[in-house]
């Protein structure tokens, strides 16, 4: 199985779970109050939504011109004059989506860790120049 294999099978048993986005959210907003501040008054439902359309185009950013573009307007828009993130933050970004995958992906192993890692690594790359 390859690693996109690995990684949409991982993607498809978490979205099982109802909960998933909101998991990942309480996470990240664990790891500094400031990012929850970003999130106060947003509607949480486009949000999650967002945030599904956010982690196809990353994953999709090491084979596709058109995921790319968007990615760069997304790592635009989420830099020092948009949302205020910085590179670092990406990193825990995807920490805290790990965390939340172990939790709701009973297969879970390092495998799939390094799946989820290997196919978000360009979209990453791409957000934290375009933030910058």
């Amino acid at each position: 199985m390859d690693t996109h294999e690995i990684f949409n099978d991982s993607y498809e048993r978490c979205q099982r779970n109802q909960q998933f986005f909101l998991i990942f959210y309480r996470h990240f907003w664990a790891k500094d109050e400031r990012f929850k501040d970003i999130f106060k008054g947003v509607d949480m439902e486009r949000q999650i939504r967002m945030l599904k359309l956010s982690i196809s185009m990353i994953m999709l950013a090491s084979t596709s011109d058109q995921a790319r573009g968007g990615i760069r307007r997304y790592g635009k828009a989420h830099g020092p004059d948009g949302v205020g993130i910085r590179p670092e933050d990406f990193e825990i970004w995807l920490d805290s989506l790990l965390e939340t995958v172990r939790i709701c992906d009973p297969k879970f192993n390092d495998e799939i860790a390094q799946a989820w890692r290997d196919c978000f690594k360009a979209g990453i790359a791409i957000m934290k120049e375009e933030c910058i």
